[in-house]
């Protein structure tokens, strides 16, 4: 750890800008012979990023963390600037700490920091001292000599290490915390010299734990044990944290835009590729106006309780709404949010402000406000960006306490290119790509949910461009380019005649994979895989045929049995097969038999309650089960068959006596109908069918494994469970060396192997599949196009020698960095 110095504190500093203060602040690091010059340029590169500025008059410019090569060594300057300099709209910072860090060193200076921005007055007396060694003292008084591991007294205590690059931010600590609270024990964790509450979520959050931080969990209590051991677990799983996979930066083959003219342009940081052309919009939060003094304790309490429940509700609503439309992994901060406004630590300091005769809204304003501050001190970047996420779920009970539910800033009724200084999470989640061309933010960074938002609608978008960007004039004429980084402001009629052909040929590149999506999926050495459709509706074989879609690879029948309060008839059954059959026009047909169970359920059908149905009975256990479910569908497969091709797949297949009972109705109902034989296969959903796969590929006609399922089975991760679901991972090496050994055994006998799962539709996962042997890739829809234009340039031995590097791999991390030689 470091300690602020004498030397490096200047006192009576004048600077008539923010960017003057900045250079003051770095100065005294350079000449101090802690940093480069250039560190000083990486300063004002981050604030155009994220605000630094904290409260009472204190801010703390540092540099980004691809600039810190140019850091000689760890340390802290203060420059204290006695008329005050503006910083932003409205703040004025009067104390400049600059923080030059190669990685946590620095966190003492700041824990005593935070301790300052608590008094007002001791940031006043800081701000006009004339004894630099005021300044020194206050900052060094509490500084933390390491990580505490002293015994507790009827405890037990462990140290444990936070993985990935965004440290302990509001998911994993969500995830902490509700671990925690599943155990009787008192639970503490200690870090940096500061100790927070294991259960309350916001506490967690004021540790500013970063990436690979070690930190110390206690707990007390008649089931301590048990706690330590889960919370244990829970950190070495990752605390339900995403991967950094949301950060983006511009490849160095990146198609940009590059105008003829020299126009004004403002810089920030790709976050969504594209090109954009547009009118702007400025986009300008509500400020809401609180009264301090309440009107009851009682009276107060009740509106607290309502505003609560009324938000939580919200939250729900919008996870749901994100959740459908960009997936869980996108929604999930929605759940975070929900676990801050049910902060015990937090809420009780609520209410102790209400017992003092506080308003509802002042006490939760105040309480909110005080936790932003101490997040944005953080000094990790990840951590400490996500201040953006308690401000918005604190402006969201503010609405409700204040009576302004309505009051959200409203977005733009017309397609234009929105700026704004930032959009909270809320704000991004509103975001409709048919109004919304593109999107400039003042602050935020690549790894906001601002950002990872607008990717997932495919809107460009650029962030941290600077407060300049506000002051532009709403309705001009913009071109915004996401690929590069830049807002081109007001361009000449040939500048935008330019970005309109350049983005035509965007369209015309995005275009050309949809127009050749009828050209088969043949590899460049002429080698040809079959790219087919996974659907479960009688309106999606057509649609298929639409997309590119060879045949059909899976048809999900138990879509027919739901959302129903009786099962479909064997002639409803016949009547829906042979329409998609009709449809596919000759293109094959692989209809799986009613795979019922796990995480579907038929209203109508009455089982009884499994502790874990996706290990009980469903699939072909089922069917096996109910003879009136499956026997009809074997007769509607089989005479439908008589109108096309068509073969059947039994779901969840464990053992060889499941296939033969299988087999066996079919065969007995085939014989009935006096039909002609179709193909067998079976799903390779669980490992013992991998492990049996050479008996079974002396029986089966064809494989086709599920990855989805194989991937939960074999890394024991229920696919739906809200912690797990995002590691379930289907490139997992794990996983491709069950599939290898299936291929391998289907080979020797003959026999071909599709595959269903989702792994089918990435196509960095087609291309390591084909190298693997799969024969037949089936996906969604929209997948068809990418997956075989990424085929068709690819050779089998480039394909193979992929596949040859992800056998080797040892995670799926380093299986998705892979690429094709």
């Amino acid at each position: 750890m470091i300690s602020l110095t004498s030397e490096n504190v200047r006192l009576r500093v004048s600077a008539k800008t923010k960017e003057d203060a900045i250079r003051a602040a770095g100065q005294v690091l350079v000449e101090s012979g802690c940093i480069e010059p250039g560190y000083v340029e990486s300063m004002l590169g981050r604030e155009r990023q994220a605000n630094t500025y904290l409260n009472h008059g204190i801010a703390i410019p540092h540099g980004m963390p691809q600039d810190r090569e140019l850091i000689k060594k760890t340390s802290v300057c203060v420059v204290q600037i006695p008329e005050g300099v503006i910083w932003n709209d409205g703040t004025t910072a009067y104390l400049v700490v600059g923080i030059a860090a190669k990685s946590d060193e620095h966190l003492g200076v700041l824990a005593a920091l935070t301790d300052v921005l608590d008094d007002p007055a001791a940031a006043h007396r800081l701000a006009t001292t004339m004894q630099g060694s005021d300044i020194v003292d206050a900052l060094n008084r509490k500084q933390p000599k390491g990580v505490a591991t002293q015994e507790l007294v009827d405890g037990e205590q462990l140290e444990v290490t936070i993985i990935g690059q965004a440290g302990l931010h509001a998911r994993p600590a969500t995830t902490f915390a509700s671990v925690a609270g599943e155990f009787e024990s008192n639970v503490r964790v200690k870090f940096g010299g500061k100790v927070a509450n294991g259960k309350a979520m916001a506490s967690l959050l004021k540790l500013g734990v970063p990436g690979g931080g070690r930190m110390v969990i206690q707990a007390s209590g008649p089931d301590q044990t048990k706690a330590l051991e889960a919370l244990r677990d829970a950190v070495a799983a990752g605390l339900d944290d995403l991967p950094d996979e949301h950060a983006i930066a511009p490849a160095a083959n990146a198609q940009v835009w590059t105008p003829a003219s020299q126009g004004r342009s403002i810089a920030g940081v790709c976050a969504s590729p594209g090109l954009a052309i547009g009118r702007l919009h400025i986009f300008q939060a509500t400020v809401l106006q609180v009264v301090e003094l309440g009107k009851g304790e009682e009276l107060e309490r009740r509106e607290l309780a309502g505003a609560l429940d009324t938000a939580k509700q919200q939250l729900e609503e919008i996870y749901d709404a994100v959740s459908a439309r960009s997936g869980k992994g996108n929604a999930a901060i929605f759940r975070a949010h929900q676990a801050m406004i049910q902060d015990d630590e937090l809420l009780n300091e609520v209410k102790l402000r209400i017992e003092t005769g506080k308003s509802a809204a002042w006490a939760w304003q105040t309480g909110i406000e005080r936790r932003v501050v101490e997040m944005r001190g953080i000094a990790d970047e990840h951590i400490a960006a996500r201040a953006v996420d308690l401000h918005d779920v604190g402006q969201r009970v503010l609405r409700l306490l204040a009576g302004a539910e309505h009051a959200e800033a409203s977005l733009p009724d017309e397609p234009v290119i929105l700026v704004a200084d930032d959009l909270t999470p809320s704000d991004t989640a509103k975001l409709d790509p048919r109004k919304v061309l593109g999107l400039c933010t003042a602050s935020g960074g690549p790894t906001s949910h601002t950002a990872i938002i607008a990717r997932s609608l495919d809107i460009p978008a650029v962030v941290g461009a600077g407060p300049a960007v506000l002051e532009q004039k709403a309705g001009i004429t913009c071109v915004l380019d996401g690929s590069a980084g830049l807002l081109y402001v007001e361009p000449s009629q040939e500048d935008l005649e330019s970005a309109r052909a350049f983005q035509q040929d965007l369209r015309v590149r995005r275009d050309v994979e949809n127009e050749n999506r009828y050209q088969p999926a043949i590899l460049t050495d002429g080698h040809r895989v079959e790219v087919v459709a996974n659907i479960g509706k009688v309106a999606e074989a057509a649609a298929a045929v639409e997309a590119g879609a060879e045949g059909i690879g899976l048809l999900r029948t138990e879509f027919f049995f739901l959302d129903r309060e009786a099962p479909p008839t064997e002639e409803e059954q016949y009547q829906a097969y042979t329409e998609m059959v009709r449809a596919l026009n000759g293109l094959p047909l692989i209809i799986r038999t009613l795979d019922i169970g796990g995480d579907k359920v038929l209203p109508y059908l009455t089982l009884p309650e499994e502790e874990n149905p996706f290990l009980g009975v469903r699939g072909i256990r089922l069917c096996l089960r109910r003879p009136d479910l499956f026997i009809p569908q074997l007769r509607a497969i089989y005479r439908a068959a008589q109108h096309g091709p068509v073969k059947i797949m039994f779901p969840m297949i464990a053992t060889l006596e499941d296939f033969h009972a299988a087999r066996e109705a079919a065969e007995k109902v085939r014989a009935e109908l006096g039909a002609a034989p179709v193909e067998m296969g079976i799903m390779v959903e669980v490992p013992s069918t991998v492990v049996m796969a050479a008996e079974f590929a002396k029986e089966v006609d064809f494989f086709s494994i599920g990855t989805n399922d194989l991937t939960q089975y074999t890394l024991a991760m229920d696919r739906l469970h809200p912690a797990l679901a995002k590691h379930v991972d289907g490139l997992h090496p794990a996983v491709l060396r069950l599939i290898d050994l299936t291929v391998k055994a289907a080979t020797k006998e003959g026999k071909w192997v599709g595959v269903c799962g989702g792994v089918a539709g990435d196509p960095l996962g087609a291309s390591i599949l084909t190298g693997l042997g799969v024969a037949e890739l089936s996906m969604s829809l929209p997948s068809v196009a990418a997956v075989k234009a990424r085929l068709r340039d690819l050779s089998l031995p480039a394909a193979e020698n992929l596949a040859r590097m992800a056998l080797k791999c040892s995670t799926a991390e380093q299986v998705r960095a892979l690429q094709p030689a």
